[in-house]
């Protein structure tokens, strides 16, 4: 499948946004060894902007990348919900701004059936 070029930039340019958000906050506002699950979730954005960048299975990565991003937004408010420390911060909700946004584009891009065409 071939995805519209701009939409999936993108997805790149949000997941990354969002993996240096996990990052920042999993190392500097948790700290270790509080912090390592964030930093494990932005290791796996990171891994999979470089598998879709790489064309590796992208079409895979893509449907994939939907359901990660459903499972950490849920975890998260899970963890809002349980009133985890350091979930209610103005980063937190950036992060899931963010996020909310890629998934709206991921589910566009599925919706469309994929096709990369180049600007006309």
């Amino acid at each position: 499948m071939t995805y519209p070029k701009s939409l999936l930039n993108l997805v790149l340019v949000l997941a990354t946004l969002t993996a240096v958000l996990h990052l920042y906050i999993g190392l500097l506002v948790y700290g270790i060894p509080l912090g390592v699950p964030l930093v494990l979730i932005a290791l796996v954005y990171l891994g999979g902007i470089s598998l879709i960048a790489a064309n590796k299975r992208r079409d895979r990565w893509l449907k994939i990348s939907i359901y990660w991003v459903v499972l950490v937004i849920v975890l998260w408010a899970i963890s809002a919900a349980a009133n985890a420390p350091n979930t209610n911060i103005t980063l937190a909700y950036a992060d899931k701004a963010v996020e909310f946004v890629l998934l709206g584009i991921l589910l566009r891009i599925r919706a469309t059936g994929g096709t990369v065409k180049k600007p006309s």
